[in-house]
């Protein structure tokens, strides 16, 4: 049987077989890391009668830290940025290569374009559109579980960029987050995506969607004749299936029971680089010498039949980027953090619940009668108890008493407090971490949190490197599928500043029309197939956004402001939007002031003395050119006045 079967379903029963071959076992391993993270956690237990009358609390420790945690990890927005190798591969080069393919003579060039302008804008839209931020929870949520994160990009040859706004080019990046249990590495002793000899993909679709697509792949692919590729119909090749078992969490074993043509089937996707001896076009369109050149490959198979097979991608990455919780030696699966809790969590649970069983049993008083005497005792309020044969001078407490009941031992509670504290403690959990502080000092709780977010420092070098695996599959996903596109950029125009009446205002500086620079998105033409001739460099960049650093930029941006280095439209501009609302129609009121010759008011000490105001107009005076001098002394006293008032506005 497995002699029929495709050669990418035989990888995949290696690969499980890997999986299985693990201690522990990496199904079992993901499956109880997944079920403890979101409160199954009394699962497996023997069915005896002490353990159904026993409670089963959870005090799930295991959720919070690792919320916590991935918090901590995402507070930061991350932002992938290019950069030119050297400065004319920035500019100069690349616009000559553009010319050189569209045969203009290079010594006639027009205006330089800069290649990593157009990437990091392009990658900025991709990002967008990925809603990266969530999806690098998501990623970091499946890490702390499952201890590996990984991403998966292809490209969608119907979909159109910007909806079709820009013209017909059809074709846009996906992306997608696939379970590190259901990704098999031909090397698994070597977590390095791209040095892979193989790497597959496992999924489940819809017998439909599959036939639809082998059908599909069949048409676009026709003998010479015109006629289709040989083999078997797609209908009778893909049929429902059950072997979902070991995709982990109860959703991913529970489907909906559907027909033959609804029904899911269970695929694989198998990456492969192939490397060929080919002539290489050089950036003048010529072809050049003979060299050796990596291309990924890709089939798609069931357990029964191709649904294609052996298809040049024509990118020279794998487009799958490969992310570990904590890497461990000789493997590809990282480990999680929820692995290390378990036996944590269990001793917590377990201790509460006998705790709370001993309550249960013993917290109240037990009744002791003479059943000679009493023939049945009631606890009913107000009911009264018929006593038979009570003997002269015998006392009612010789007939019923309370049994007063046993006091449990403190120690319990206590080596409960002291194994949650030192969990968290271990795991660098702190209280100002995790909002157990008043935040009444709050450069000292800066200095706590920095402190306490050392240990996740590991982690986040292990995020970002993933994050700058992606920058590299999206350039080479562009450079080979793009072409020659419209993308939307950034770009400076610099404009004049108008005064009252649409009249263009002067610098009293140096006499000429003041302009200010303004940034606009505009949409540009850019051929991307020049990445693949281009070599990058490529970082992350991370912004701090936290709620102690926009406290400590807030005071930084009041201390400016005061001591006068600050203008007020220069504070604006720069404080945290929420902390001011309307903020940018309150910046455009007092430009507009400003330009009418009105001084925004500067902030007053306590001693009522003003700090940051307009300098000395003699000092004014004395700054500027001295032609300029000249020119001011020969105006008359209103006029004087006039640029008097503008000049202490721009020193504001």
């Amino acid at each position: 049987m497995r002699n029929d079967q495709p050669q990418a379903w035989k990888l995949y029963e290696d690969g499980r077989r890997y999986n299985n071959s693990l201690v522990p076992n990496q199904y079992s391993l993901v499956e109880t890391n997944t079920e403890f993270f979101i409160g199954n956690q009394w699962l497996n237990l023997p069915n005896t009668s002490a353990m159904r009358g026993l409670p089963k609390p959870t005090f799930n420790i295991i959720k919070r830290v690792a919320s916590l945690f991935i918090a901590s990890l995402t507070s930061s927005g991350v932002s992938v940025r290019f950069e030119p190798l050297a400065y004319y591969d920035g500019t100069g080069l690349v616009e000559h290569r553009q010319q050189l393919l569209e045969g203009a003579d290079p010594r006639h060039r027009g205006p330089r374009m800069d290649a990593a302008a157009f990437a990091n804008a392009e990658v900025a839209n991709l990002l967008e559109k990925f809603k990266f931020d969530y999806r690098v929870r998501q990623a970091l949520f499946d890490g702390a579980q499952t201890g590996d994160y990984c991403a998966h990009f292809w490209f969608d040859p119907d979909a159109q960029p910007y909806g079709g706004a820009f013209g017909q080019h059809r074709g846009e990046i996906k992306m997608e987050l696939v379970d590190g249990i259901n990704v098999m590495f031909g090397n698994p002793n070597d977590r390095d995506a791209q040095n892979q000899p193989y790497i597959l993909l496992v999924g489940r679709d819809t017998v439909e969607n599959l036939r639809w697509e082998a059908q599909r792949f069949r048409e676009n692919h026709k003998a010479p004749g015109g006629t289709e590729t040989e083999g078997a119909d797609p209908f009778d090749l893909f049929h429902p299936d059950q072997e979902n078992d070991l995709f982990p969490g109860v959703g991913g074993k529970t489907e909906l029971g559907c027909d033959d043509d609804h029904g899911k089937a269970l695929y694989v996707i198998m990456y492969t680089k192939v490397t060929r001896e080919e002539n290489v076009t050089g950036p003048d369109g010529k072809t050049g010498e003979k060299r050796m050149v990596t291309t990924v490959y890709a089939t798609k198979a069931t357990r029964s039949g191709v649904i294609y097979e052996n298809v040049d991608t024509g990118l020279s990455l794998y487009p799958i980027a490969w992310g570990n919780w904590e890497h461990q030696k000789n493997q590809y699966h990282g480990r999680s953090l929820v692995t290390g809790l378990i036996p944590n969590q269990i001793f917590i649970n377990t201790m509460f619940a006998t705790a709370m069983r001993h309550m249960q049993l013993m917290a109240f008083p037990k009744t002791v009668y003479n059943a000679d005497l009493i023939s049945q005792w009631s606890n009913e309020v107000g009911q009264a108890i018929a006593v038979h044969g009570l003997q002269p001078g015998q006392g009612i407490a010789q007939v019923a008493a309370h049994l007063q009941p046993a006091e449990m031992s403190n120690q319990i509670f206590t080596l409960i407090d002291k194994a949650m504290a030192y969990t968290k403690e271990c795991l660098g959990a702190t209280d100002a971490q995790m909002g157990n502080v008043r935040p009444d000092n709050t450069s000292a709780l800066m200095v706590l949190q920095t402190n306490s977010e050392v240990p996740l420092e590991n982690i986040r070098a292990g995020l970002y490197e993933w994050v700058e695996d992606i920058g590299a599959i999206l350039l080479d996903m562009m450079g080979t599928y793009y072409g020659k596109r419209p993308i939307v950029v950034e770009r400076e125009f610099e404009e004049m500043v108008m005064g009252p009446g649409g009249v263009p205002q002067l610098d009293p500086a140096t006499g000429q029309i003041s302009t200010r620079k303004l940034s606009r998105k505009v949409v540009q033409e850019f051929d991307f197939s020049l990445f693949k001739h281009l070599w990058l460099n490529m970082r992350v960049d991370v912004g701090a956004t936290t709620y102690f650093s926009e406290i400590a930029m807030t005071q930084t941006l009041d201390n400016l402001r005061k001591d006068g280095t600050l203008d007020v439209i220069a504070y604006l501009e720069r404080i945290p939007d929420k902390l001011i609302p309307k903020k940018q129609e309150l910046i455009n009121q007092l430009k507009g002031r400003m330009a009418q010759g009105e001084q925004p008011k500067a902030p007053k000490s306590k001693g009522g003395f003003a700090q940051g105001g307009a300098l000395d107009d003699d000092k004014l005076l004395a700054a500027l050119p001295s032609p300029t001098q000249a020119r001011f002394h020969d105006l008359n006293p209103w006029a004087k006045r006039g640029v008097q008032r503008v000049m202490r506005s721009k020193v504001r």
